[in-house]
């Protein structure tokens, strides 16, 4: 009898590692940022990262780069007789500053966006419109394609490249690039892996973007020091004034 119940605790056992395996194996069981970090000085222009890990040979990933939430406030405007006017503001809350939607070149996706909860079309279900008797559908789509044309907004195809490493697993790559308008913050970089066109995983890893060099001393001035700040300011535009001043000074004189 107790020779029973220790094979059947021994067969429960290798059940468990085994249903532990084939979970694992379904995930991404690796993810790297290069570099781990962003800094934005004084000249920066944009700047690119990778995004790579390893993945089992039949999975698929989409990687989601999702910017800090900024508000974002516009005008109104509607026609009152023969001109056009402010008529009120709507303001636009969680609103990612930046979302882009990397995905694979191994099939098209468009169709399967939505069922997944990917793609710049999810992001109504997340941000909040105010005030609340607008058309929300219409401004949303406003938003959307403002966003699309300052090039924060978008999906791109063919974005993650695969490697076969071998039978069981295969690496993956994509590389996505910062803009010159990045603002600082905590960047999330979310995936989501698929195995048969069914969600096995999703994960967030963070991305932090932060200000150096005279940017970064300048802020913490003006944020932190505000007497020192606002001296230095009219210091700076006394000597700007001065400066001006000859020089005009001298035009003139000749």
């Amino acid at each position: 009898m107790l020779n029973q119940k220790i094979k059947t605790t021994g067969w429960f056992l290798i059940l468990l590692i085994l249903t532990a395996s084939a979970a694992h194996a379904a995930q991404n069981s690796e993810f790297k940022i290069k570099p781990n970090q962003l800094g934005i000085g004084t000249f920066f222009a944009g700047q690119d990262i990778t995004l790579c890990g390893t993945l089992p040979t039949g999975g698929e990933i989409m990687i989601e780069v999702i910017g800090p939430p900024k508000d974002a406030k516009f005008n109104i405007k509607g026609r009152v007789g023969p001109f056009w006017m402010n008529r009120g503001k709507v303001e636009l809350e969680k609103a990612p500053f930046l979302y882009v939607l990397l995905l694979p070149g191994t099939q098209k996706w468009g169709a399967q966006l939505p069922s997944l909860g990917v793609g710049v079309e999810h992001l109504e279900q997340i941000i909040t419109i105010r005030p609340e008797n607008l058309d929300h559908k219409m401004i949303f789509e406003q938003f959307i394609k403002l966003k699309r044309s300052e090039h924060l907004y978008g999906q791109k195809e063919a974005a993650i490249h695969y490697v076969t490493e071998n039978q069981k697993t295969k690496k993956f790559e994509a590389t996505f690039h910062f803009p010159s308008s990045t603002i600082p913050g905590e960047y999330r970089i979310a995936t989501t892996v698929l195995q048969d066109n069914r969600i096995m995983n999703r994960a967030v890893h963070h991305f932090q973007v932060e200000e150096v060099g005279v940017i970064k001393s300048i802020h913490e001035l003006a944020y932190n020091k505000e007497l020192i700040y606002g001296i230095l300011c009219v210091v700076i535009a006394l000597f700007v004034g001065s400066v001006m001043g000859l020089f005009f000074g001298r035009s003139e004189a000749h």
